[in-house]
C-alpha cells in the first residue's frame, strides 16, 4: 500500500547488531547524536532507541513529519554530524539494517 500524500509521517529505522558489552555505549552515543543533531532538523517529531532482550541488537527509530523532511535531514547529516561510521566502529557494531516506512494508519489508546 502506498500513499499519494508525500506529507504523511515517515519512520526511519536502523537496527544495529552489537556485542552485549558494547550495547550501553551505542545507546548513549545514539541518544547524544539525536539530542545534538537530529532533533534540530525541520520536520523532526521524535526519536527513540530500543534494545533487544538478548542485548545483541539496538533499534533506533526516528519519526519525521514527511519523507521529504527525512531526506533533507539525511543530506544535512552527511555534511555536518560527524562520522557515523566512526561511531559504528567505536561500538563494534557487526551489522546494520536500514529501513524506512511511510505511516498509512495507526490506532491509539484512549485519552
Amino acid at each position: 500500500m502506498t500513499s499519494q500524500d508525500s506529507n504523511l509521517p515517515f519512520s526511519q529505522f536502523v537496527e544495529f547488531m552489537v556485542d552485549p558489552r558494547h550495547q550501553a555505549g551505542l545507546v548513549t552515543a545514539l541518544n547524544e547524536r539525536f539530542e545534538r543533531f537530529t532533533r534540530t532538523y525541520p520536520g523532526f517529531i521524535r526519536a527513540s532507541v530500543h534494545v533487544s532482550e538478548d542485548q545483541q541488537r539496538v533499534l533506533s527509530h526516528v519519526l519525521w513529519q514527511s519523507k521529504s523532511d527525512c531526506e533533507k535531514a539525511f543530506e544535512n547529516a552527511e555534511q555536518g554530524e560527524g562520522d557515523l561510521w566512526g561511531l559504528i566502529r567505536a561500538h563494534r557494531t557487526t551489522a546494520m539494517t536500514f529501513n524506512a516506512y511511510e505511516l498509512v494508519s495507526e490506532t491509539v489508546g484512549p485519552r
